[in-house]
This record gives structure tokens, C-alpha cells and sequence, in this order.
């Protein structure tokens, strides 16, 4: 079974570009143990922030580097440019298929939620019958959860413009297909959308 790795850098300011040039030479070579899905730079919301999506089909290869990152003193090859990270071990929810590479942008939404202690299980059973329905209306890159730690989702939504953001989740909403029904109920308040967009070496654009 595939792990996935979804990687939030914090870059200093205007540093983000700089830290993804040294993210994409270390991602080409041997220390990078995972496949590259796709790899971000933050546009709108939290700023000078790249996120990364790797998936690992031996989970030995996912502990060995996430070892190496989490001890060693120049994370990514980027450290010095950084002022955090957090590596979150992630599964899939029910029903998500594998992540389509291809052009779906250039605008991505990436979606974060912390849910409450018990509240994952209801979660996965609400999005499983919503996910279907919402993915007629626009493309899907994945919903993931943590399997450790913090319970947290994450969800990856392309669009062609932000202006079909809105048109398409404004008649999902209205249509009364999404939000999932009382999705609401098991997730606290800390939420984060942020609009990404692709680097030049990212799998998806």
C-alpha cells in the first residue's frame, strides 16, 4: 500500500523561489526516496510557502529520508532558506483514486483542516458519499488524512482561473452537494485555504 508524504515549507520572506531551486535539485537526486506528485509555491493566502506531494510504495524508503529530513541540518537542501516544515504521513480517504498527473491548473487549491479527537472516522464516511458527486463538477488531485499525529485532511482542488473556483463551488453549494452534509461537525476551527501554483518542474500543472 502507497504512502503519501504532504510537505508544507515555510520559506522567509520572498525566499520561496530561491528554497524551490534547491527543492527541485534535491527532489533529482538520490536522497529523494519518493515519487514527486506535485510541487507548489503559495500565490494567495499563507505567503512564501511551498507545498510538496510525494507518494512512497516502500514504506522503508518513506522512514529512512523522513529520518534523514527530520534529523539532518540541511532539510531538502533548503534548510537555511526555511523558517519551518511539517511532514505529514497521509492515506487516502475511501473512494479518492490515485492522483492523475497532467495539466489541471494552474491554480490550486489546497485545503487544510484539523479535526476533532473521534472525529475522522465520521469524516471519511461523509466525504466517501460527497466525493463522487463533487468530482463531476470539477477535477479532483486527492483528500488525504494523517495516519499519525495531529488528525488532520488535506484537500487538492485544480482550477483553470480562480474565477471557476468560485462559479464551480458556488453552484456545488447551491446545488446542495457540498459541503459534505455536517462535514461541519467534526472539524475545528482551523482551516486554511491557500491558492498555489505549480513549479516549473511539478508533475502537475
Amino acid at each position: 500500500m502507497s504512502i503519501y508524504e504532504f510537505a508544507e515549507l515555510q520559506a522567509h520572506t520572498s525566499a520561496a523561489p530561491t528554497a524551490s531551486a534547491k527543492l527541485e535539485r534535491y527532489l533529482k537526486s538520490d536522497a529523494n526516496r519518493g515519487s514527486v506528485i506535485g510541487c507548489w509555491i503559495s500565490e494567495i493566502g499563507a505567503l512564501n510557502r511551498i507545498a510538496l506531494l510525494r507518494r512512497y510504495d516502500d514504506p522503508q524508503d518513506h522512514e529512512t529520508e523522513r529520518r534523514q529530513l527530520m534529523t539532518g541540518s540541511d532539510p531538502f537542501a533548503c534548510g537555511v532558506h526555511l523558517k519551518s516544515m511539517s511532514l505529514d504521513r497521509c492515506a487516502p480517504f475511501p473512494g479518492v483514486p490515485e492522483p492523475e498527473l497532467g495539466r489541471f491548473g494552474p491554480f490550486y487549491e489546497i485545503r487544510t483542516y484539523e479535526m476533532e479527537t473521534g472525529g475522522l472516522a465520521p469524516t471519511l464516511a461523509t466525504w466517501e458519499q460527497a466525493i463522487p458527486v463533487r468530482r463531476r463538477r470539477s477535477h479532483l488531485v486527492t483528500v488525504l488524512h494523517t495516519v499519525e499525529g495531529t488528525p488532520r485532511m488535506v484537500s487538492i482542488w485544480p482550477y483553470a482561473s480562480i474565477e471557476d473556483r468560485q462559479t464551480i463551488r458556488a453552484q456545488a453549494i447551491a446545488d446542495g452537494v457540498w459541503p459534505p452534509k455536517d462535514s461541519h461537525k467534526h472539524l475545528k476551527t482551523e482551516m486554511l485555504s491557500t491558492i498555489y501554483l505549480p513549479t516549473a518542474y511539478s508533475p502537475l500543472q
